[in-house]
């Protein structure tokens, strides 16, 4: 293994690199990087660096030049805290996700908390005891078929949506999200900035980007993403449709609001072509989990969140 030595900057040429690196794992089953970590590698550049990006590539030996990445890790500024996340090749040592993360922890800001989201396998639970790192928030991501099924849409109550305008429903819909998530690590406390970079995302679709209001307000809106296969010509390759984000204005609650936003966004996705739909969703919202049980997605794997604490 070549030194890794962590950098605030990537070149662009060491950015697609990466980028290749991360879509191949990806497509092999690995694990991957969350849309923050993401977002934050894609706007980096020499000339305008992202603030609280910091990145570590750990590649392997070469006969002459530069040898193959075997693994990535990275830390971004979050909404509380720092947040790390680590991708390394399935065939790769398996101490190196370990020694890419020991190489980023020691520049956490000081008395910022770091969260590393896994998918709550042993090989993570065991990088993480390394790290002295404590588990925290379940999030289950669960799945269904598509298309839905008619008991279920005439079961629901229809609701109006529209499509998101980017640079009109900003404001509102900043305002909508984060009083709906306060209390959320990942997705509160969003910044004008932050959804900005989403929308610059190459998957973006502000048609998908379901908005219902009422009385001119915003009660609340269903973010759908559609996830294309790594092969479209693999045989059984099919489209996977998100429920992105989705939140009710929190003095819209107890009307079924939110159970009408997930159906428009499924049925929006399945008219896309999306034949499975999936979301995340707190292990421990069980109001949330319930309804979901109850448009037929049932639980395809828990991921956990670890934690390190500040030092004293």
């Amino acid at each position: 293994m070549e030194h890794m030595t962590p950098t605030r900057v990537l070149d662009d040429a060491a950015r697609r690199e990466v980028t290749s690196f991360l879509d191949a794992v990806a497509a092999d089953g690995g694990d991957t990087l969350d849309d923050h970590l993401l977002s934050d590698l894609r706007e980096g550049s020499m000339n305008q660096p992202v603030e609280g990006f910091v990145a570590v590539v750990g590649r392997g030996p070469a006969d002459s030049g530069t040898g193959p990445i075997l693994g990535y890790a990275q830390l971004s500024g979050g909404h509380a805290g720092v947040v790390v996340g680590c991708v390394v090749r399935p065939t790769a040592d398996p101490g190196l996700m370990t020694d890419l993360l020991q190489a980023l922890l020691p520049l956490v800001p000081t008395g910022c908390s770091t969260t590393w989201w896994t998918p709550g396998d042993e090989r993570h639970e065991a990088a993480a005891r390394t790290l002295g790192m404590s588990p925290g928030r379940r999030l289950l991501q669960m799945a269904r078929a598509l298309p839905l099924d008619d008991d279920i849409v005439a079961a629901t109550t229809e609701v109006i949506t529209r499509p998101f305008r980017p640079g009109t429903d900003d404001a509102a819909w900043l305002e909508v999200n984060n009083a709906a998530f306060a209390w959320h690590g990942e997705q509160g406390g969003w910044t004008a900035e932050i959804l900005r970079q989403r929308q610059r995302a190459p998957w973006f679709d502000n048609y998908g980007f379901l908005l219902h209001e009422s009385d001119g307000q915003l009660d609340g809106f269903c973010w759908t993403k559609l996830h294309k296969p790594a092969n479209p010509f693999a045989l059984n390759a099919s489209v996977v449709g998100e429920i992105y984000v989705i939140a009710v204005r929190p003095d819209a609650h107890g009307h079924g609001l939110g159970r009408s936003l997930t159906v428009a966004g499924l049925q929006y996705l399945q008219r896309k072509g999306a034949t499975k739909a999936m979301l995340y969703v707190d292990a421990d919202n069980v109001g949330a989990v319930a309804m979901y049980e109850r448009l037929g997605f049932a639980p395809t794997r828990t991921d956990v969140a670890y934690h390190l604490e500040p030092a004293h």
